[in-house]
Order: structure tokens, then C-alpha cells, then sequence
């Protein structure tokens, strides 16, 4: 096994964590999970499977991985939410690689599911991240969503194998976590002078869904395939409509 250390961050992840935690057991033998404040049993499973607890108030996506990486024993790092699992084939690549060439930032797909179907097409079906990083070469940025992993003279190298990714386990979560990251962005946008324009508020939505579900042929997942074109429409539309009041707010 390589010396890689897995940084997992989480809330009230009580129904995830276990799973995220053993399957990170594939690859290493030092876990960290960065707990902001659950007020389910999360901390205890944490401790009964053997990872390490790190609690913290919640500063955002990168801010958190990045002081969970900071207490790692090794130097190569791999980030999972606890919504994810690695996979046998993605393992058997980690735990093969030399781990030589600390400017490598190494990716993988990531396949998501809409409570128990496997979404094959559209946005969702050509899914992938990069997540194995070295922490001395690489570090999380501090944007508040969509966060990514920044350095010097990085390059990427994706790996066979890959993460399942359940995110959505029904709709009432997926759309509350459509809303929760449609103000997240707006948010970001904001911090980053950037404006709501008409053309962003109304015409994106639209192109957004055609992309998703004509174009990338996100009607052949059927009924998952429309309800995730509808859903991330929703978001754009949402994301440029909390943009246009908090910049309204702000002036």
C-alpha cells in the first residue's frame, strides 16, 4: 500500500460515512475526516471505524480540506466526500502508482447516481475529478463551491477505475442541495464582480437543458434523465436570480 493519506469532509453523514470510510480503507491506513458540527451520530461511526476525527468549524469547501490535509501523516493526499466510494479498479490503480513525480495532480471518473440509477448520459454521465494531489505541490482554493486543487507546475494524469457518487438519494434532498449550491455560486459570482445579465437569467436555463438532455443524450437515462436536465436547469436560473439580488443588496 502507497503511503497516501484520505481526507474525507462531512455533516451529518451518519447514512455515508462508514461506507466512504471503508472504502478508503483500500488504499490507506490514515483517514481523516473533517466533521463541521453534525447533529447526528456522525463523530461516533467515525471513531468506530477506525478514522481519525477532526472537528472544525465549517469555512468552506477548500478551507476545510485543506486543514484536514494539513495534519495528514503522508504527503500524497486523496479527497472524497462522504457521499463517495473508490472502487476496487481505482484502489488497485492508486496503490500501483510510484507516486515519484509530486507535480502530478491524478483524476478519475465519477459515476452518479439519482437515488439508485446510474446516470449514464448528459451532464452527470461524463463526470470526472481530480482529487489525488501532493500537499507540499498542491493545495484547495478558498471559493466557497465548486472548489479545485490549485499549485505550481501541476499537471494531470487521470487513472483507470473511478469513485460512485451517491449524491442524491431522493429528490427532496437533491433539490434542497440544488438551492443550497445555487446561492453558494450566486455568492461566488458576486465576490467575483461578475452580473446577472438577462441573457444569463433566462436564455442559459434553457440552453442548459437542451445541452444536457439532446445533445448529451440525457433522455437515454429516461425518467432520471429528465428529472437531472430539469433540476440543473433549475439551478443556473437560481444561481442568476440570488446573483441579481445580492447585487441589488449591495448597492
Amino acid at each position: 500500500m502507497n503511503s497516501i493519506s484520505v481526507i474525507i469532509i462531512a455533516k451529518n453523514e451518519a447514512e455515508n460515512i462508514v461506507d466512504c470510510i471503508m472504502s478508503a480503507k483500500q488504499v490507506s491506513k490514515d483517514i481523516i475526516v473533517a466533521e463541521s458540527g453534525s447533529q447526528d451520530n456522525t463523530q461516533a461511526l467515525v471513531i468506530k471505524a477506525g478514522a481519525r476525527l477532526l472537528q472544525t468549524d465549517w469555512k468552506g469547501y477548500g478551507q476545510t480540506r485543506n486543514e484536514a490535509a494539513a495534519i495528514a501523516v503522508n504527503n500524497w493526499v486523496l479527497a472524497l466526500d462522504a457521499d463517495e466510494r473508490v472502487t476496487p479498479k481505482l484502489a488497485a490503480a492508486i496503490t500501483n502508482l510510484s507516486l515519484e513525480d509530486n507535480s502530478i495532480l491524478y483524476g478519475f471518473k465519477r459515476s452518479n447516481f439519482l437515488a439508485t440509477k446510474k446516470l449514464r448520459f448528459g451532464e452527470w454521465g461524463k463526470d470526472k475529478v481530480y482529487r489525488l494531489y501532493n500537499k507540499h505541490n498542491a493545495a484547495w482554493d478558498l471559493l466557497l463551491v465548486h472548489e479545485n486543487i490549485i499549485g505550481s507546475g501541476i499537471h494531470k494524469k487521470l487513472l483507470p477505475g473511478g469513485l460512485l457518487h451517491y449524491t442524491m438519494k431522493d429528490l427532496a434532498e437533491y433539490r434542497a442541495k440544488t438551492i443550497l449550491y445555487a446561492r453558494l455560486s450566486a455568492e461566488k459570482y458576486a465576490d467575483q464582480g461578475r452580473k446577472a445579465t438577462l441573457l444569463k437569467r433566462f436564455i442559459s436555463p434553457t440552453f442548459s437543458f437542451v445541452q444536457n438532455y439532446i445533445v448529451r443524450l440525457g433522455f437515454l437515462d429516461g425518467k432520471a434523465g429528465y428529472i437531472t436536465a430539469c433540476t440543473d436547469s433549475k439551478y443556473i436560473f437560481l444561481k442568476y436570480k440570488f446573483l441579481h439580488e445580492l447585487l441589488q443588496q449591495r448597492k
